[in-house]
């Protein structure tokens, strides 16, 4: 007995995956009656070749036996990571900056990530009470999660970033 090749494995493994990414009711319906479908090919056609291993036979014409073998995609199983937006706006909220205003009467809006600096980020917040002004947010991302660095309506960031990354993000930073 041959041992079946890298080819044939491969269509094999991506044929099964199809499979199992399937909607139940694919397996049984069929939009062409005509066409046979794997359950009623005959499984010569369905069988890998026991040739010479060069990956081309009957095992490659499969995928016409009415059924188009597409590569499944895998998905994380559990909660997708909340995007980049969200981890700012909920560093804002959570943040001791914040004072006496309550996380729930602010908007967390235009979060800019620098490009030059990635581990840079501001944020405009606003109130949705009036209890003070829209102010600006600096965070930083140096671990796994973005901190509030600044909270303010002037100044923010001038201190702490070199001017090139100042002008990216928009900060009015008068020059030293």
């Amino acid at each position: 007995m041959t041992r079946p090749t890298v080819p044939q494995l491969l269509f094999a493994a991506t044929a099964v995956a199809a499979v199992l990414a399937m909607p139940a009711d694919a397996l049984t319906a069929s939009s062409s009656p005509s066409t046979p479908t794997p359950s009623t090919a005959s499984p010569s056609k369905l069988a890998p070749t026991t040739g010479t291993g060069t990956g081309t036979g009957t095992a490659g014409t499969a995928g016409t036996a009415g059924t188009a073998v597409q590569p499944s995609v895998a998905t994380p199983v559990g909660r997708p990571s909340p995007s980049t937006d969200e981890q700012v706006a909920q560093a804002v909220r959570t943040s001791p900056l914040l004072g006496e205003v309550p996380p729930e009467r602010i908007r967390v809006v235009d979060v800019h990530v620098s490009t030059i600096d990635p581990t840079v980020a501001v944020a405009h917040v606003v109130p949705t009470g009036g209890e003070t002004d829209p102010a600006t947010a600096l965070l930083t991302h140096p671990n796994d999660r973005w901190r509030v660095v600044e909270l303010g309506t002037a100044g923010v960031g001038c201190d702490h970033l070199s001017v090139a990354v100042q002008h990216e993000l928009g900060l009015d930073c008068e020059p030293s």
